[in-house]
């Protein structure tokens, strides 16, 4: 028999969809106090949301006669007809969220608008009203919901730990914090405060708050701005990578997103610039045109679609490409954890506070704190990592203050004709100069990237410069090659070889390009002709890179001798490429150290 559910039974299921876990349940409080206006926001938890939580915010309130009508399904003030559905600028839209929540929990509702002489309580269960009253309170509103799932045992019995939830509740409001930098916010755990941000407007200093200064120093800003697109955003530098994407953060339109296509943005601008399995740090916050990206695809409002994805990547990833061209980018000689952390408190001028005794991390410390091992603690200052090191990574609790603003570093394009070349150590390494800082090229690396984007500037161009040779080249190659010719022959002649079958299991190449010397062209195609029968298709651009990239074994090598004119015409044609800063598996290039860390060994700084 087909029937209509009762009211309390399809509420708890429509609440199923939005309300999983309690961060769904700050999440949906922290974006209704945003989109009312609020520049103040305070989270408090208990046992990790599961028996308390506690939104309060300054923002517009709600009226006294409308208290009530907030907890109705569909229930909202941020859309009234189908059309604003293409052009939502607001969080939240659904008119979902209370309704879901007081489905399945004690809610209490303390609102006031600013013009209102008193304010209103409205307590909610089980999504039946049990109290409607007048109340004193100041403007703004306070949510608190108690008891999660209490009416919900199956739900309930799935929740994990209340440390593990309590983690998801505080990376949430980190992240959320860093996308309204003008919002202050502080977040209580068990009665202990786990961050505040200044809500001035610096996300670098909100992204140091939060994440420590291991992660936050030496972020490269990335500003760009076209096309009705604005992005805003600080990145790693190739050398400073995760082994997962844990710290990669998106905002769209103040939106915190999962996205794969801002996820490609970042594959593609650090290409070749890092090593495989490895992930770069990228804070990214994308303002766009509303209608160009629909929201409405899930209650859970965590993922959009883009009109035109690759526009949004194309923005994204030149804008982060041009901000890795920039000196910053030059990896700098590796310090030491207590060298880089001294550097950090002298150059930055944080002022830290430390307490006089160590003390165990506390539950509600931020996610860095409670989840790494092999990891030192971020949010500490030198006096803690000292002690890290010294007493097998013991832990103490600091509070830290960060002057605001922090001050913005310049990231200037790099200027190799500033380099003075001084000789070459080991036969290996480039020893070279500037006003400030001291380089190490690695000559094989610096060759293989010039021989990378040479062999692939002659596979784009439409007019091949190709050199004949007087006796031609002959390769015998595996019958399955043959087998195969017309998946890879067009490939190769397309970066300037004339190659053509002889018979048998022969091919002759009558030209080379023309920028490579004989012994180059033949170990490259004696390399690419090994790698075919592993990857036979060459019509495929990223099969083919592959190959070009493991392609490069005839670059000049670390103990090869080079005389001053190599030198120099070796760093003038690394000058010219388009990534000059690594090769193509993702090694640097040259590294720098600075004047003042220089010093700094011989304690003269």
């Amino acid at each position: 028999m087909i029937k209509i559910l009762e009211k309390n039974i399809a509420d708890k299921i429509a609440a199923g969809e939005v309300i999983d876990r309690p961060v769904s349940v700050v999440k949906e409080l922290v974006e209704n106090a945003l989109d009312a206006g609020a520049d103040s926001i305070t989270v408090e938890i208990r046992d990790g949301g599961r028996t308390y939580m506690r939104v309060t915010d300054n923002g517009c309130g709600i009226d006294s006669d409308e208290a009530e009508i907030a907890f109705r399904r569909h229930a909202t003030s941020k859309i009234s007809d189908e059309r604003d559905l293409d052009c939502i600028e607001t969080l939240g839209f659904r008119g979902e969220a209370l309704a879901s929540i007081c489905a399945v929990a004690r809610v209490e509702l303390i609102t006031k608008t600013p013009d209102a002489k008193i304010g209103r309580k409205v307590i909610v269960e089980s999504s039946e009203v049990l109290e409607n009253t007048a109340t004193g309170c100041p403007d703004g509103t306070t949510v608190t919901v108690k008891d999660l799932f209490f009416n919900v045992p199956a739900r309930y019995k799935f929740l994990a730990s209340d440390a593990s939830e309590a983690r998801k509740v505080i990376d949430f409001v980190s992240r959320i914090a860093l996308s309204y930098p003008d919002v202050r916010f502080n977040l209580i755990n068990g009665g202990k405060n786990v961050f505040t941000t200044s809500g001035k407007g610096n996300i670098l200093a909100n992204i140091i708050s939060i994440y420590g200064a291991d992660i936050g120093e030496g972020l490269i800003p990335v500003e760009r701005s076209g096309g009705g697109f604005t992005l805003k955003a600080h990145v790693s530098s190739p050398d400073k990578t995760l082994p997962s994407r844990n710290r990669q953060i998106f905002c769209v339109n103040g939106r915190i997103i999962a996205s794969s296509v801002l996820e490609r943005a970042l594959d593609r601008a650090y290409a070749e610039r890092m090593f495989k399995g490895r992930f770069p740090i990228a804070f990214l916050f994308l303002a766009m045109p509303a209608e160009k990206l629909d929201v409405n695809i899930h209650p859970t409002k965590k993922q959009i679609r883009f009109d035109d994805n690759s526009e949004v990547e194309d923005f994204v990833t030149e804008a982060i490409r041009d901000a890795l061209s920039g000196e910053k980018a030059v990896p700098d000689v590796a310090q030491t954890v207590e060298e880089r952390v001294t550097s950090h408190l002298k150059d930055d001028g944080f002022t830290y506070q430390v307490p006089d005794s160590a003390a165990e991390v506390p539950e509600s410390a931020p996610i860095e704190q409670m989840n790494r091992e092999s990891e030192l603690q971020e949010q500490v200052n030198i006096k803690s990592i000292l002690t890290t090191l010294r007493e097998e990574k013991k832990t103490e609790v600091i509070q830290r203050e960060i002057p605001d603003p922090v001050p913005n570093i310049v990231n200037r394009p790099f200027d190799f004709d500033e380099l003075s070349i001084i000789g070459a150590v080991f036969n290996t390494y480039i020893v070279a100069q500037d006003d400030n800082s001291f380089y190490l090229i690695d000559q094989h690396a610096a060759h293989e990237r010039i021989f990378y984007e040479k062999l692939l500037k002659q596979y784009r161009a439409e007019e091949k410069a190709s050199q004949q040779l007087l006796m031609p080249l002959q390769f015998d190659v595996p019958a399955d090659i043959v087998s195969s010719e017309d998946s890879w022959i067009d490939k190769v002649r397309s970066m300037g070889y004339n190659i053509e079958y002889f018979g048998g299991n022969t091919y002759l190449v009558r030209e080379i390009p023309a920028f490579m010397e004989l012994a180059e062209a033949e170990a490259f195609l004696g390399d690419l002709f090994g790698q075919l029968s592993d990857h036979p298709d060459l019509t495929d651009y990223n099969t083919l890179d592959k190959i070009i990239t493991r392609s490069c074994k005839s670059a000049v090598k670390g103990g090869d001798v080079l005389d001053a004119a190599e030198i120099n015409a070796l760093i003038a044609q690394l000058k010219l490429c388009e990534n000059p800063f690594s090769c193509p598996h993702g090694r640097p290039t040259f590294i720098k150290l600075t004047r003042y860390e220089l010093e700094r060994m011989f304690k003269r700084a």
